[in-house]
């Protein structure tokens, strides 16, 4: 029956045209269709596989009703709208459908199919509601294979134009259910739509979502237990995870390739699990362009292992294992792997390179390591642990500084920001805009500017509210009408109208290159004297040279006074130079590692990560850290530049201006 009926299904007679269809056999259900309306039906399916559409619809038409079945009348205008919507006559077709519904009861097959094809047209009509309801009352476990395929797509793309989250990821499982493999799963467009749509469901969702499709032991339900699985995991919620597990091996036994997924995770959580506390891993680029920088941060973490070794007995003493970057943060990361996989490295130092941070890191929490970031990593703050230190603090150290009570009692409570138009710009502004609202600040003005340009006068100006002058006409008229009166002598206004200075202060995570020429644009727009908040970079010799033309600028960075002089001392006897930043560093990322491991005894990573969520705080040469909201915090400082000088904001001792950042290595 199911054959027969598919045949008039909406959506396969249009997908098949004037090609071949199966034809209706004899032997179906009497108490349904009688021998003469299949006979009839089949020289009119005749007619339309020929092209004949108009003669087909004709017959139909002139078929009386009297006489015939309740199931052959709902068969009849069934067809009967099918043709009217290969015509695009969408409204008769929804009649006609509605007519079929009326006596289709005693086939559940055709009804299914009826509903199907009344959702088809009415989202062909835009009626998104409608057509979400009547896909909803098809049963589609009564239609073929094929058509419930089509049945699936309908209902997602109709759930998803409603914003109707929960019934796309289940439209989706269910369209993907008959998909017997990974590499068959992922070959499908629509298993990133789930994918996508799977991660943002909160994890309770999550679990009732598959709970409730365990009936169905779908490879790709099974499949998305087990990503969660994996990765629950790895954001530390062990017991959870192996919850996961043990309900894929309950409910998919039999299903190789996911039960082998299974097994693989639980033999690489056993055997990368073991550590060894006194092998170290350090990942730099060691050639190509950036080859300068690598090798002296290299000096530093050297000159640190030295001093930590030289205090240490015979078989303590800490070894390093180097590896080469050369530039790439994908060759990073397998170099990451290597040293968990050969090394059971305790941790890894890398990342002198914020290209390089990012995906070190990634694959570093994948395994549950220790990560030691020689640069800031741009992720949000949702997908950084505990078990990652940003050296020269991340930007939420910076953020969480610029926002501190010391600085607002300053500063004030009205903020604006201009940030690059890139992920890390982004990252700061989602950061800047979430403390905010912490601390109760309004943020009056905010806009991007794009780092590859050279004059930022149009942010500048947007910021300003300079940029929408019919708005201000009223203001603008007056305004040039007293600077028309002014003697012609003077020097040529820039602009008219004045700066809407409505903030306290502006921050710009802006790079020193990008600084000297947005710093400018201000004055350039007669907003003078405004506090402006920059980051770490700030620390910069270009930056100081041009600073008496700049006036007073702040940044957030670290107070680099209390450098250790027996370091600084011992790195210039060894290598004929003053260590600068990198190098200052590097030397600190060593000695932090030594002060979480030395006098304790880690044999595997779980001790550790318990051990790291205990801490109240950690210190190095640089600064110290605080864990918050399970994320390492740098307590860093509010610096001062002016005539070349920096000095700590809130002391008042001055230092002269330091290391210039090298490009964006280790900022």
């Amino acid at each position: 029956m199911r054959r027969i009926l598919g045949l008039l299904s909406l959506t396969l007679l249009l997908l098949l045209g004037s090609c071949g269809v199966t034809m209706i056999k004899t032997g179906s259900r009497s108490d349904l269709y009688t021998e003469t309306f299949i006979t009839k039906l089949e020289t009119i399916k005749g007619q339309y596989r020929k092209g004949e559409g108009d003669s087909a619809l004709k017959s139909l038409m002139e078929m009386p009703e009297e006489g015939l079945l309740p199931s052959e009348k709902a068969m009849r205008r069934n067809l009967i709208g099918v043709i009217l919507f290969s015509k695009e006559d969408y409204e008769k077709a929804i009649f006609n459908f509605d007519l079929a519904l009326s006596s289709s009861r005693l086939d559940d097959a055709l009804t299914a199919q009826i509903h199907l094809n009344l959702a088809s047209s009415y989202f062909k009509l835009g009626y998104m509601q409608k057509a979400f309801t009547s896909v909803k009352m098809s049963d589609y476990t009564k239609l073929t294979k094929p058509e419930a395929k089509k049945h699936h797509k309908l209902s997602y793309k109709l759930a998803k134009e409603l914003e109707r989250d929960r019934d796309m990821i289940e439209s989706l499982l269910l369209y993907l259910g008959d998909k017997k493999g990974i590499s068959d799963l992922k070959n499908d467009p629509m298993y990133e739509h789930l994918l996508s749509g799977f991660v943002k469901l909160k994890s309770r969702d999550k679990v009732q979502l598959l709970e409730s499709f365990e009936g169905a032991r779908s490879f790709v339900v099974g499949y998305l237990a087990y990503l969660e699985a994996e990765k629950i995991y790895y954001d530390g919620q062990k017991e959870e995870a192996k919850n996961y597990l043990e309900w894929i091996k309950k409910r998919y036994e039999g299903t190789d390739e996911l039960i082998e997924l299974v097994d693989n995770f639980h033999f690489r959580v056993e055997n990368f699990a073991k550590m060894n506390q006194r092998s170290i891993g350090v990942i730099l680029p060691l050639s190509g362009e950036k080859k300068d920088y690598g090798e002296r941060a290299l000096l530093g973490i050297d000159t640190g292992l030295g001093e930590i070794n030289s205090k240490l007995p015979e078989g303590e003493k800490i070894t390093l294992h180097i590896m080469d970057s050369e530039g790439s943060g994908a060759v990073g990361a397998y170099r990451v792997k290597d040293l968990i996989e050969k090394h059971s490295v305790g941790a890894i130092i890398g990342g002198l390179f914020s290209t390089e941070a990012t995906k070190e890191y990634q694959e570093a929490r994948k395994n549950g390591v220790l990560f030691v970031s020689l640069s800031q990593i741009f992720l949000p703050k949702e997908e950084k642990d505990h078990l990652l230190l940003e050296i020269p603090g991340s930007i939420e150290s910076q953020v969480a500084r610029v926002f501190s009570d010391e600085m607002l009692q300053v500063f004030g409570k009205n903020a604006a920001i201009l940030y690059p138009q890139d992920q890390r710009g982004e990252a700061y502004v989602s950061e800047f805009w979430r403390r905010a609202q912490q601390k109760g600040v309004s943020i009056t003005g905010i806009n991007h500017y794009d780092k590859n340009q050279t004059d930022y006068r149009d942010p500048v100006r947007n910021l300003l509210g300079l940029q929408n002058t019919r708005a201000r006409k009223e203001e603008l008229d007056l305004l040039s009408d007293i600077h028309g009166l002014e003697d012609k002598r003077t020097i040529r206004r820039i602009q008219t109208l004045k700066p809407i200075l409505d903030f306290d202060w502006i921050f710009i995570p802006a790079y020193p290159k990008e600084a000297l020429q947005i710093i400018p644009s201000f004055s350039y727009f007669d907003a003078f004297n405004l506090k402006m908040v920059g980051g770490p970079s700030w620390r910069s010799r270009m930056l100081s040279k041009h600073s008496s033309k700049l006036g007073k600028l702040f940044f957030i960075g670290d107070d680099v006074q209390p450098v250790s002089k027996n370091f600084i001392q011992k790195f210039s006897e060894k290598y004929k130079s003053s260590p600068r930043l990198i190098e200052i560093r590097a030397y600190d990322s060593i000695s932090i590692l030594k002060g979480i491991f030395t006098g304790k005894k880690f044999e595997t990573r779980d001790e550790l990560d318990i051990h790291l969520r205990s801490q109240t705080e950690i210190a190095g040469l640089t600064g110290s850290w605080y864990l918050d909201d399970s994320i390492w915090i740098k307590k860093m400082s509010s610096l001062m530049l002016k005539s070349g000088k920096i000095s700590n904001l809130f002391e008042a001792a001055a230092v002269q201006g330091q290391e210039p950042q090298e490009q964006e290595a280790a900022q």
